[in-house]
């Protein structure tokens, strides 16, 4: 029942030539592009900058999500470009003229975007100083009786995870132990290490060994 449901679903956004989402709170038109057979949903890059992500982009400094994330990017085609285009003019509605242009305006994943939607939690610690909803997430956590030794975690399935390398010299026992952590999970963490002050190398990795914190807490018990 699911699966035709999904087919359904899927058959009345090819009919109309897309559909919407809502991402926090706005709700942004998306397309569909078959690729090799395959449908993936994509979203105008002026549309987002616009519509979801333009508070964030003025109030964070780009050097915070560009380090810590990586969005890939394509050009439009002719017809992709008129149907944003017509998207814009009958649906949009919100006073935003937008004229996409092919080969010169681009689309990310829908997925992509929703991801992106992480530095929501960078703008409300950064410029709210509110931790609500962030720290069952990503935060930072102290190892053992030293106030000033703090690790950033992320959280995945219920479990803190933190970087390997934040424990050189005894990292033996624990490397049989760590797990990797990659894409969005890992960018999540590089928000904190960006806060922390980590150095660059770290940032142009693409996977990282991670291990949780219930082991961390058996290398230095209280």
């Amino acid at each position: 029942m699911a699966d035709k449901t999904k087919k359904k679903d899927l058959h009345n956004i090819l009919k109309d030539g897309f559909s919407w989402k809502t991402i926090g709170e706005y709700r942004i038109p998306y397309i569909m592009r078959i690729v090799y057979g395959k449908h993936f949903k994509y979203v105008a890059t002026r549309m987002a900058e616009y519509e979801v992500l333009e508070k964030y982009i003025i109030n964070i400094h780009s050097y915070v999500y560009t380090s810590c994330t990586l969005v890939i990017a394509y050009a439009i085609t002719e017809s992709e470009a008129k149907l944003l285009n017509d998207i814009n003019k009958e649906h949009y509605g919100n006073g935003k003229e937008f004229h996409l242009l092919a080969g010169k305006d681009y689309i990310v994943g829908l997925e992509d975007l929703h991801n992106f939607y992480l530095i929501d939690l960078c703008y409300k610690k950064l410029e709210r100083n509110n931790h609500s909803g962030f720290e069952g997430i990503c935060f930072f956590i102290g190892i053992d009786s030293n106030a000033h030794f703090c690790v950033p975690y992320y959280t995945q399935n219920g479990q803190k995870y933190l970087a390997l390398f934040y424990f050189e010299g005894d990292t033996e026992n624990l490397m049989q132990r760590a797990v990797q952590l990659e894409n969005w999970d890992l960018d999540y963490l590089k928000f904190c290490w960006k806060i922390q002050g980590v150095k660059a190398k770290f940032f142009a990795i693409d996977s990282c060994s991670v291990v949780s914190f219930e082991d961390i807490k058996n290398l230095y018990p209280p």
